[in-house]
């Protein structure tokens, strides 16, 4: 009987989840953001393991941790992106309008 062992975590995995939950932490509206991620990670999870599951090649096992480490860069990339406008958005309207004399 052959026992198996979890794979390590990726150093980088480890960064983007942490990268994740400091700007759901820090974002004005939490559960949007949490929302936008999780539906970056989803879709991109998706786009890279579909074909290749239709295609059947190459190794699943590491194409699931590739599309898993694809998919947190694309969350975050979603959240930072979401984050930042929603940043920018308060920042442009709490500055009263300049008139021109």
């Amino acid at each position: 009987m052959m026992q198996t062992t979890q794979p390590a975590a990726s150093p980088l995995g480890i960064l983007l989840f942490i990268a994740a939950i400091y700007l759901v932490v820090t974002s004005p509206k939490k559960l949007r953001t949490l929302g936008r991620m999780g539906i970056a990670f989803v879709a991109t999870a998706l786009l890279i393991m579909v074909p290749g599951a239709i295609l059947r090649r190459g190794d699943p096992q590491a194409l699931g941790a590739i599309a898993g480490l694809v998919a947190m860069l694309a969350a975050v990339i979603a959240g930072w992106w979401h984050t930042r406008s929603l940043k920018r958005a308060s920042r442009g309207t709490s500055e009263p309008p300049v008139s021109k004399p």
